[in-house]
């Protein structure tokens, strides 16, 4: 249990040390999310602007999601320290309790955030032509709202007046048409918000780790305890002949705790792996709309009309993790 505090502390320290250069990546998200907005200014055809909205709104969608999922498995780890405490008698103060409350909070705005961004994105994309985006410029107040909601953050006064007065300057560039500007920042913002996320990319897999680690203690314990349905690894073999199996004998559950014990560590293993390749991909998929969104701002043809293959991947990751809460 103190290995898992302890790591929880470590993720807690990560988002106090972090804060400030999170705030700057959803700056550069916000800035980012102009990629359409070069139909007049920087991009050699409405075309490319209009794919890099769309490739940009997919994107945030699967950060946000990646984000959601996170949250979902800090639910999940609340719920397996109250069983420690409960089961094994594994303390869980209300220090601790707080302090994890305190990161879904943190995650849940920022998954918010990112699916703000994404539907900008979209409708950036849909404003080809258009001379009155009003649909846009109400996403863009909303967003400046979700910005000014963040009273729980733990940065300095002076770094969330300097947020909030960047997401009004959004809102009044998108208000007046100045795709110009924000061009010209552009690239700089969207290289930011990469290098970030690869900074930030060891919180998050502490996150994982402690969820996976407990699970994997408390799950370990119970086997060993009479408290699993070791029978159940005999299905494999019956299923296909309709037959269940029974209330297995002292010989047989010494037989099958091993088994069982071995399934929770392959389990454990992969749920790793499976939340680092999506980490991976998330940071891959943020690399290449960096460079494409460069290619934009070089007024180059932009060759791509799909998103980052490794989209995908994240998506992926994240439906599963929903479909098990």
């Amino acid at each position: 249990m103190h290995i898992a505090f302890s790591s929880l502390r470590f993720f807690m320290f990560g988002f106090c040390t972090a804060m400030a250069k999170l705030r700057a990546a959803f700056r550069a998200i916000a800035i980012l999310s102009f990629a359409a907005c070069f139909l007049s200014a920087g991009c050699r055809t409405s075309d490319d602007a209009s794919a890099a909205a769309t490739q940009m709104s997919a994107t945030a969608k699967s950060l946000s999601a990646y984000y959601t999922a996170l949250d979902s498995i800090l639910t999940d780890t609340n719920r397996i320290y109250v069983l420690n405490d409960r089961i094994i008698a594994k303390p869980y103060t209300a220090e601790n309790r707080q302090l994890l409350k305190n990161n879904q909070a943190e995650l849940e705005k920022r998954a918010a955030l990112a699916a703000g961004f994404s539907t900008l994105a979209s409708q950036f994309a849909a404003l080809t032509g258009s001379t009155a985006p009003a649909d846009v410029a109400a996403s863009a107040a909303n967003l400046e709202t979700e910005v000014e909601s963040l009273t729980s953050v733990t940065a300095s006064t002076s770094e969330q007046n300097a947020l909030t007065i960047a997401v009004k300057a959004f809102v009044t560039a998108i208000q007046e048409h100045k795709e110009r500007e924000a061009a010209k920042d552009m690239d700089d913002f969207a290289q930011g918000l990469t290098a970030l996320f690869v900074k930030e990319s060891a919180v998050w897999n502490s996150v994982e780790a402690v969820h996976t680690q407990v699970a994997a203690n408390l799950a370990l314990y119970l086997v060993d305890h009479d408290g699993v349905d070791t029978p159940a690894l005999l299905k494999v073999a019956l299923d296909p002949f309709e037959l269940t199996p029974a209330t297995p004998s002292d010989e047989m559950k010494a037989a099958l705790t091993p088994l069982a014990r071995q399934q929770v560590e392959a389990r454990k293993a992969a749920l790793d792996d499976s939340f680092e390749k999506a980490t991976d991909a998330m940071t891959k998929s943020l690399q290449e709309m960096s460079k494409r969104i460069h290619t934009v701002a070089e007024d180059k043809p932009m060759a791509f009309r799909t998103p980052p293959a490794t989209v995908a991947t994240v998506e992926k990751w994240a439906a599963g993790v929903a479909t098990k809460q």
